[in-house]
């Protein structure tokens, strides 16, 4: 049999054991204890920096416009177990702004206390030993934002930025606010555009010479802003004159009729562009035109709504040049009505009426009173009955080049059947 050697023997002894526990627990006890006793450091790092401005100060409206995110660091000194519990919310940083009275940029000491007075442990230390704050009256202002998007598009295309928003609500300090000139949303699109794209631009401040403004004091109600840049193909078209109440046989010649311009740039879907020939413009009523030059400067330019007029222009200008035409007077004595409803009758009471008739010589040469009718238009009688006057046009058998210029009303007396 193998003889057991001492350290075997004696671990192998259960009373041996249990004594050598108890000793060593004994002794891990003490050491704690020992150590708990002393005084140890432990900096606590995230505390608010809380700043606050004196009531006179507030009363006056003045704000604190930075250090509102500010934080310190404060080094305690104490028992070791009791720095173990120690967290921001048992201390207290002030930045002292009691003699703050007016505006401007300030360095502020900064302080640290405990929370609580009874607290078992001291503040060594703290840092920052100062911050800088901005002291200010709040102002609020909305500015237009304009378009400084950067891209480029193929030839025979156009493009065009849309925004959701045009303006902008910005607040902070009032001498960072009152510096704000101009409100930008700024972006750049690579590549040369055939078809429409997003982006996303940045909101961009600017002072009266153009420079950049910092926006750390500032708060916009946005930052960024998505952009549509809307890409479509253009097309060159004509302007066409149109008239009302010219004479079916008169031809306007080139040698005639300037316009301008002459022709204008559309943009817009290609089925739609592929559509259009021509563009009208604003009407022009020949019972206005006397037999001589007319001028009209700012005829409306009337574009389909799918498409786009991008020219520099909405109106056209158009010269008439009727110099060649003559003028007669004649009393007309053939009276119709029109545009009366079966339940009525009437009788005209005008027995005649004197019209200028504008046209070339040759057929107001031959042009006789029994050839014009008077047309007594009624179709806005509404109902009326007895004497009236409504307004008249003129009809010509024989000619089919003249026109009657000015405007004519005619007395007829209308009745229930």
């Amino acid at each position: 049999m193998k003889k057991l050697s001492l350290t075997q023997r004696l671990f192998g002894n259960y009373y041996f054991v249990f004594i050598l526990s108890v000793l060593i627990s004994i002794g891990i006890w003490i050491y704690m204890s020992m150590n708990a006793a002393n005084d140890t450091t432990v900096t606590v790092s995230n505390v608010p920096i809380q700043i606050e401005l004196s009531d006179s100060a507030k009363d006056l409206g003045l704000q604190v416009f930075t250090g509102d995110d500010a934080k310190a660091s404060v080094t305690v000194t104490g028992n070791r177990t009791i720095l173990g519990q120690v967290t921001e919310a048992d201390l207290i940083v002030t930045a002292a702004a009691n003699s703050v009275s007016t505006t401007g940029n300030y360095t502020l000491p900064v302080s640290a206390a405990k929370a609580t007075s009874t607290s078992d442990f001291q503040i060594s230390n703290s840092t920052p030993s100062s911050v800088n704050v901005v002291v200010d009256y709040f102002k609020e202002s909305t500015f237009q934002i304009q378009d400084s998007v950067v891209y480029y598009v193929k030839k025979d295309y156009y493009g065009s930025t849309s925004m959701p928003y045009n303006q902008i609500t910005i607040s902070g300090p009032q001498s960072e606010v009152m510096k704000i000139k101009k409100v930008a949303a700024r972006a750049q699109v690579n590549g040369e555009l055939t078809e429409s794209v997003d982006a996303t631009a940045e909101i961009v401040l600017f002072d009266e010479n153009d420079n950049e403004i910092p926006q750390k004091l500032l708060k916009m109600s946005f930052d960024t802003l998505a952009v549509n840049i809307n890409v479509l193909p253009e097309k060159t078209v004509p302007l066409n004159p149109v008239f009302i109440n010219k004479p079916a046989g008169l031809e306007i010649t080139d040698d005639m009729i300037t316009i301008e311009p002459s022709e204008i740039i559309l943009a817009g879907p290609k089925d739609a562009l592929d559509n259009v020939k021509s563009v009208n413009i604003e009407a022009i009523d020949f019972t206005k035109l006397k037999n001589g030059k007319a001028n009209f400067d700012s005829l409306s330019i009337d574009v389909i709504d799918s498409c786009k007029n991008i020219s520099n222009t909405s109106t056209a200008k158009v010269t008439l040049d009727l110099t060649s035409m003559s003028t007669k007077q004649i009393d007309v004595e053939k009276f119709t009505v029109e545009g009366l409803s079966s339940d009525y009758e009437s009788e005209v009471t005008s027995k005649t009426i004197t019209v200028t008739v504008i046209g070339p010589k040759s057929e107001l040469d031959s042009l006789t009173a029994d050839q014009v009718t008077a047309v007594i238009d009624t179709k806005d009688a509404n109902g009326k009955t007895g004497s009236v006057q409504m307004p008249v046009s003129f009809k010509f058998s024989s000619v089919k080049s003249c026109w009657a210029y000015g405007s004519y009303k005619a007395n007829l007396s209308i009745s229930e059947v």
